[in-house]
């Protein structure tokens, strides 16, 4: 009998988990052994659940899925990372991808094409949804074209950054990080350095802009 391929969901709404879960668990070749709110839940399960693909969304609270997606591959380069958001515009998807992500797909898409799209990370190939690929070619030209200051950032900077955005104080953000608070410090210093901010409510526009948190913090 074939080995079931391990999926992991991540993502912040529950509802949208459970009906992700609901759809896998009914498949004889997949099974969901664990689900994350957010990346750094995520990054915490990885160990005892073994995933073989993880079904990532990017809007998480804390750390964001492109994020997180760098940080679990970079110490799990095997596991399968498949992108699954609202957002639809190439800037978002090139992210992911250039994050590692073996995949992109919308959440509006047709189960079938989910499906289609784990079974083809799974096996080590790449899958793009059609809706998404067009503006994503378009939007990497650009990108290579204008220059990204996010590109710039330090892992532990973009961390930071989402924190702050969030509206975690100094002090609550060292201690998510395990940090100093003049480490923090410095960490903001630079970010304003770096993306021509003046104001932490700079730096929140800033991280709305590019999709690091919503619209709603």
């Amino acid at each position: 009998m074939k080995r079931k391929t391990k999926i992991l969901l991540a993502d912040d709404h529950e509802v949208m988990r459970s009906a992700l879960r609901s759809l896998l668990d009914s498949r004889e070749d997949l099974v969901v052994v664990g689900e994350a709110g957010n990346g750094r839940e995520l990054l915490a399960q990885i160990a005892t659940g073994a995933p073989d693909v993880v079904v990532m969304d990017i809007n998480m609270p804390e750390l964001n899925g492109i994020e997180a997606t760098r940080q679990l591959l970079s110490t799990h380069p095997h596991i399968r990372v498949l992108g699954l958001s609202i957002h639809i515009k190439g800037r978002m998807v090139s992210e992911m991808l250039n994050a590692g992500a073996s995949g992109y797909v919308p959440k509006n898409c047709a189960a079938s094409e989910l499906l289609e799209a784990i079974s083809c990370v799974s096996e080590g190939k790449m899958y793009i949804s059609p809706e998404v690929l067009g503006d994503f070619v378009e939007s990497r030209n650009r990108t290579a074209s204008a220059g990204n200051a996010f590109a710039t950032l330090t892992e532990r900077e973009r961390e930071v950054l989402q924190l702050l955005a969030e509206g975690y104080p100094t002090k609550e953000v060292a201690a998510k990080l395990s940090l100093g608070v003049p480490t923090v410090h410095t960490h903001r210093q630079h970010l304003m350095q770096k993306l021509s901010a003046r104001s932490i409510a700079d730096l929140v526009r800033y991280a709305i802009r590019e999709g690091i948190v919503s619209s709603d913090v």
